[in-house]
């Protein structure tokens, strides 16, 4: 789902959330000519990983690069920014009955040119509107990678392969071993990913590991202000909430988000209470089934940090704590229900429910079983 209307053209390194040191180390390494021909770049949505992989290759392959960035003019890095470049290869999760990436190209390149920083729910959105078929990385799509690197470059001094969201590559991945292990010559393969558990291992133990961390605080709110011209106070908010996430950032500036403290602790106590008062989680489920969509996901991602902060506040250092003063008041009584046990528990619960709202789950029902599980956990402290 896109929820701005301004392009994001984020293959130069300069025009990238955040991340200075890595982006350093990226530059370094190919000016140190020690390019490993297969590397994993490994972060959390919303980290940049996709728009840093396509930035290396623009860099990589740019005719005129500084110790810098890429220099954006020269012919390769006009197509690479419009992802049109012939030595510039894309796979990426698709669904029934497509089996090759090729095959809808384009909605990929419109995809990323409006939010390089979309999950792999945003993309397969755009391409099952129903969002009921689950993606996948096919065999027919890892024999059409062979034909692809198979051919001699056009122009570039590496022709570049990006496998976006490597988890979605099941057994069908072992058809790529070999190639992983050993490339051609003059060809860079870049995955792509999010969950490192959910990669098969024979791919993981043959790439070189790129670590991309969260995007800090600071560099949303600046982004947030300089770019979508959002109040200080507000980008504030918002960069609290993503977490380091700027996808999520991004879907936040549309969402009236400005309540979710006081609907958060009035839910806790709601489902503190659901055993005396049912009445009010039903109604809350009624409230939250209303809400739309992506603003009850945007919600729920807000409750779990703040599950998640409650831990920290119990058992780490406060003073970490990114929370307002009026949260801080409310964890010094709610924590006094938690424990490490059910942190873990209604955490999970929490991303559990996220997941199957992505999946189209009647939303009533499972907000109300939600909330009545949190219930019983926090009862169990």
């Amino acid at each position: 789902m896109l929820y701005f209307v301004s392009k994001l053209i984020t293959v130069r390194f300069s025009e990238i959330i955040g991340n200075k040191e890595i982006k350093q180390k990226l530059i370094r390494t190919a000016n140190s000519g020690r390019i490993s021909n297969t590397q994993l770049f490994l972060g959390a949505e919303g980290s940049g990983n996709l728009a840093l992989a396509i930035a290396y290759a623009q860099y990589i392959n740019c005719t005129n690069a500084t110790n810098e960035d890429s220099c954006g003019i020269c012919p390769s890095c006009v197509k690479y920014q419009k992802y049109i470049h012939p030595d510039l290869h894309f796979t990426f999760p698709t669904v029934t009955p497509i089996k090759t990436s090729i095959e809808i190209l384009e909605n990929w390149r419109e995809a990323i040119l409006e939010n390089v920083y979309q999950n792999d729910y945003d993309w397969l959105s755009t391409i099952d509107k129903e969002s009921k078929k689950q993606g996948n990385i096919t065999a027919e799509e890892c024999r059409d990678i062979f034909r692809r690197l198979s051919l001699k470059a056009f122009e570039a001094k590496y022709k570049v392969l990006i496998i976006w969201m490597p988890e979605y590559l099941k057994t069908e991945g072992n058809i790529l071993l070999k190639l992983l292990e050993e490339p051609p010559v003059g060809t860079l393969i870049l995955l792509v990913a999010n969950d490192s558990e959910k990669i098969l291992g024979t791919i993981l133990s043959r790439a070189q590991l790129v670590k991309i961390p969260k995007i800090k605080d600071e560099d949303i709110i600046d982004s947030l202000i300089n770019q979508k011209e959002i109040e200080p106070k507000n980008a504030e908010a918002i960069s609290r909430i993503s977490d380091g996430n700027y996808n999520l950032a991004l879907q936040l500036i549309d969402v009236k988000h400005e309540s979710y403290s006081k609907t958060f602790m009035d839910w806790l106590r709601e489902c503190y209470a659901s055993q005396k008062d049912f009445k009010k989680v039903l109604d809350r489920s009624e409230e939250f089934a209303g809400m739309g969509k992506e603003t009850l996901k945007s919600f729920l991602d807000y409750s779990l940090q703040m599950i998640r902060a409650t831990f920290i506040y119990k058992y780490g250092d406060r003073s970490t704590l990114r929370v307002s003063d009026e949260e801080f008041a409310f964890f010094d009584k709610f924590s006094k229900m938690m424990n490490a046990n059910n942190i873990e528990n209604i955490s999970k619960a929490m991303g559990d429910a996220i997941f199957h709202i992505e999946r189209n789950a009647n939303v009533k029902i499972m907000v109300l079983n939600l909330s009545l599980y949190i219930g019983t956990q926090l009862k169990s402290a």
